[in-house]
């Protein structure tokens, strides 16, 4: 089993000022994504740039709700809730694995591509109680641990909307958090430490 480290990370949390997205996206790109897309490519392309890594062996993704604010869009045009023509846009983005379909094709990253979508599991019968981000990074710990991959790009995104936090207050945290991990460095991972770095 090889040591896995943590080279780098970037992140954006609810409040923060917006990045200059100017660098990344033409204005017709700008457009067409929803504000916690571009917040996933800029905090990804931030930790690749640190890590100096082109192109990531794997890009592994976490979120609870995905981009619920594409979602709740296109539900409320398909049932007439609000006075706007339904967009295919809307629908292609509203799915969960779209930001880590995006980075993909935007790195050219042809690897292992994954996306956990769940709130913590396994109840009181399990003694280790796993989000999606700790899936995400246990997932490249375990790939980068075993030789099948040398760095991975691991993300976890998430936005709220007043009727997602009017459902469930207080339930997500709104993020765009992006690490990459790999076989060298000078932070190792370890499983145990791994749910501490899912808090910061």
């Amino acid at each position: 089993m090889r040591k896995v480290y943590l080279i780098s990370h970037s992140s954006l949390r609810a409040g923060d000022a917006e990045p200059d997205y100017r660098q990344l996206f033409s204005p017709i790109e700008a457009r067409r994504m929803g504000a916690l897309m571009k917040r996933a490519v800029w905090t990804s392309a931030e930790a690749l740039k640190a890590a100096g890594v082109e192109v990531p062996d794997a890009i592994i993704t976490a979120t609870d709700f995905g981009c619920i604010r594409n979602s709740e869009d296109f539900l409320k045009a398909m049932k007439g809730l609000v006075d706007a023509p339904m967009k295919p846009t809307h629908f292609m983005q509203s799915t969960h694995n779209t930001i880590s379909s995006l980075l993909a094709i935007r790195l050219k990253c042809h690897g292992y591509n994954a996306t956990y979508s769940h709130r913590v599991s396994g109840g009181q019968a399990s003694t280790i109680p796993m989000g999606s981000f700790e899936s995400a990074l246990l997932d490249a710990y375990m790939q980068i641990a075993l030789g099948d991959i040398d760095n991975a790009l691991v993300g976890c995104f998430d936005e709220t909307t007043p009727d997602l936090e009017a459902a469930f207050p207080g339930v997500v945290v709104p993020r765009a958090t992006s690490l990459v991990l790999g076989c060298e460095g000078s932070v190792e991972l370890t499983p145990e430490n791994l749910r501490d770095l899912c808090g910061n």
